[in-house]
């Protein structure tokens, strides 16, 4: 798996769960990661890919049929369907006044937002002033999914701006490996997400919106 991806909590996971169960080559392919960043930019949680690549490979089994050549874009559907019921049981958890807003999720954010705080350079103020921003939106009692939406778009903005010449030189190179050599619509859009997400895992900086965890 690409060096700079290793460090992204999102994409480890999804790697490690998909490549245990898929068996054969250990790196994920351009394809791959490129799927993995169409879910990212869904916004769908991990819980819910980690669930339907289960779904898939169970799937596979029962029908006895072989899986070391499959892709992760083969887990697409079952992906989509695990999306679809985890926000089905979010609409069902807020019909409920009681009901608290990811208090868990909100804990375990904090935590990762605390050990990038250790890592990040002391001049990096702008991501430290963010990062601090997320933190004390997740330390309310309910906290604001989309105040903190907010927050991860200002993180990519700076992601972006920062990019050096050669970072999104390195972006475009692998997305159009990933595209075989095309340029479909929305290709700036899938450069820009490419070296956003380099920057983030190799800064070490999570998401602090809550739909990714």
């Amino acid at each position: 798996m690409d060096s700079d991806r290793q460090q992204s909590g999102y994409y480890q996971e999804i790697a490690r769960v998909f490549l245990a169960r898929r068996g054969g080559a250990l790196l994920l392919s351009p394809k791959d990661l490129s799927t993995i960043a169409a879910w990212e930019e869904k916004m769908i949680p991990l819980d819910a890919v980690v669930e339907g690549i289960g779904r898939t490979f169970e799937g596979l089994k029962a029908r006895g049929r072989a899986t070391r050549t499959v892709s992760l874009a083969f887990c697409d559907r079952q992906v989509e369907a695990a999306f679809d019921q985890h926000r089905d049981r979010a609409a069902g958890r807020r019909t409920d006044p009681g009901a608290g807003a990811g208090t868990g999720k909100a804990a375990k954010v904090r935590g990762e937002i605390a050990r990038a705080l250790e890592t990040l350079p002391a001049g990096d103020l702008e991501m430290k002033r963010l990062l601090q921003a997320a933190l004390g939106a997740l330390a309310a009692p309910r906290p604001d999914p989309a105040g903190l939406e907010r927050i991860d778009a200002e993180i990519e903005e700076a992601l972006w701006a920062g990019a050096t010449a050669a970072e999104k030189a390195r972006a475009e190179t692998e997305s159009l490996k990933a595209h075989k050599g095309r340029k479909p619509a929305g290709f700036e859009d899938t450069v820009r997400r490419r070296a956003v997400m380099a920057g983030r895992a190799r800064r070490r900086l999570p998401h602090v919106s809550l739909h990714y965890y």
